[in-house]
């Protein structure tokens, strides 16, 4: 998403952040229709913007669940 390069595995550190590999992903999250299982709904992301990716789908996730009750 920030156009990082993944991190030389070689080069990780467990205190740098930067050194570590990117997470999987899927890029339409399954609540909102995405597939679990298809190749095509997987990516790479940061750690740094997975976790901000993440935390912006659970909040749309609970909005739903809200305004459903």
């Amino acid at each position: 998403m920030c156009g990082a390069e993944q991190p030389d595995p070689e080069l990780y550190d467990e205190d740098d952040p930067t050194t570590h590999p990117h997470d999987l992903d899927h890029i339409i999250p399954m609540f909102e229709g995405g597939s679990a299982t298809s190749l095509d709904n997987l990516g790479l992301a940061c750690p740094a913007c997975h976790s901000v990716k993440s935390k912006a789908e659970a909040a749309r996730a609970n909005q739903r669940r809200h305004r459903r009750s």
